[in-house]
């Protein structure tokens, strides 16, 4: 074996990679971007509700805090739906959690 070819060997340059490492590295990003979404909707849903609940005491109920907060949780439930597809979609392969 010529030294280069041991280097690249030693760092797995030139083997193939394992099946399923694109596909799982694009939902780790998408699950990555879904979650921040997720957490980011679930902080606006708690503050644009309060907001909300605080203008509404000191006017009315249809005032400017309600679309936001609407907005949020409609951006919350969205990010719950995807999560879960993309959970059944592409299942975890680990076995941690399995017996």
């Amino acid at each position: 074996m010529a030294p280069l070819s041991c280097v690249a060997y030693a760092f797995g340059m030139g083997i193939d990679p394992e099946p399923g490492a694109g596909r799982r590295a694009i939902w780790s990003a998408a699950a990555l971007i879904v979650l921040t979404v997720r957490v980011l909707a679930t902080i606006a849903t708690v503050f644009f509700t309060i907001a909300w609940l605080v203008a509404a005491v000191r006017s009315s109920l249809l005032n400017g805090w309600l679309w936001w907060a609407a907005g949020a949780a409609i951006a919350m439930a969205i990010s719950w739906y995807l999560y879960s597809y993309l959970r059944v979609r592409y299942p975890s392969t680990s076995r941690r959690w399995e017996p």
